[in-house]
């Protein structure tokens, strides 16, 4: 889990993320090799498009599959149960 933060940091910084976190299977530690990444993030108002390409990039770099939610497009029914388990990244 350390080395997906570690590699996903400077990626994030780059698009002006200032806050963002892993949910799911690496949260919970009960990944394994099949496992998508699961990554919240608070976007800057300005993203627009970037958020494809901020998505691809990480993707690329991790080469895994990566499930990207703002925090504003987290579903309301898991809401609570993803923001109490969620990692800090930044």
């Amino acid at each position: 889990m350390q080395s997906i933060i570690d590699q996903t940091i400077p990626i994030l910084q780059k698009y002006g993320i200032t806050k963002a976190s892993l949910f799911g299977s690496y949260a919970k530690n009960n990944f394994d090799q099949n496992s998508d990444v699961d990554i919240l993030i608070q976007p800057p108002k300005n993203m627009g498009l970037s958020f494809i390409n901020l998505h691809l990039e990480l993707e690329n770099k991790l080469n895994k599959k990566v499930d990207l939610v703002s925090y504003n497009g987290i579903n309301k029914h898991l809401r609570s149960y993803i923001l109490e388990n969620q990692i800090k990244i930044i």
